[in-house]
C-alpha cells in the first residue's frame, strides 16, 4: 500500500523507496501485463516503471491513486504494444504448439487451466476478473485502471463470474 511518506520519498528520488515501490508492485503489474495479453511481460514491467520514474513529477494524485495510476500506465503500454503488432505481426512457426486440448477431472482447476477456460471471454471481462480476482483489487481501483465507471466493472464482473460458474458446472464436475 502506498501511503503519503513513500509517495514523498519517491518524488524525492529516494534510492530505498524507489526499490521496496518496485517490489511491492511488480509481480503484480507483471502478473496482469501477462493476463491482459502482453507478449513480453518483462518487458512491458520494465517500460511501465521507465515511465512511472520518468513521469511522477507530473503526477498529480494522492497517494491512493499512485498504484491504480501505474497500473493504467501498464495497460496502456499494453495495449500500445497491441496495436503495433497489429500493424507489424509477428511470423509464427509452424511447429508451435497448436494449443491447449481440454481434459476432464474431478478437481478444481489450477489458475493456467482456468486463464484457458476465459480465452472466450472479451478482453474487458477478464481483464475485470483478473484485476477484482487475481489482484483483489477493490471496485473503485479496478475501474479507475480500466477507464470506466465502477458500475460498468461490476457488470462485466458479474456477467463473467456467471459464464465462468457456467463452464466450470458443465467441464469440471
Amino acid at each position: 500500500m502506498v501511503d503519503d511518506d513513500l509517495l514523498s520519498a519517491l518524488r524525492r528520488n529516494d534510492r530505498a523507496a524507489w526499490a521496496g515501490f518496485y517490489d511491492s508492485l511488480a509481480g503484480e503489474i507483471r502478473g496482469y501485463v501477462a493476463h491482459i495479453g502482453a507478449r513480453s511481460p518483462d518487458d512491458v514491467l520494465g517500460e511501465v516503471m521507465v515511465q512511472v520514474v520518468r513521469d511522477l513529477p507530473r503526477f498529480t494524485g494522492t497517494a491512493a491513486e499512485l498504484r491504480p495510476w501505474v497500473f493504467r500506465i501498464a495497460r496502456n503500454r499494453v495495449i500500445d504494444a497491441g496495436r503495433q503488432r497489429s500493424r507489424r505481426p509477428e511470423e509464427v512457426s509452424l511447429d508451435e504448439e497448436a494449443g491447449y486440448m481440454p481434459h476432464h477431472v474431478d478437481r478444481e482447476p489450477d489458475l493456467d487451466e482456468l486463464s484457458d477456460l476465459l480465452v472466450g471471454f472479451t478482453d474487458d471481462q477478464r481483464e475485470a476478473l483478473w484485476l477484482r480476482y487475481g489482484l483483489d483489487l477493490p471496485l473503485a481501483e479496478a475501474a479507475r485502471i480500466m477507464d470506466r465507471e465502477p458500475a460498468a466493472v461490476a457488470a462485466l464482473t458479474a456477467r463473467a463470474m456467471n459464464r465462468l460458474r457456467r463452464l466450470l458446472t458443465d467441464d469440471w464436475v
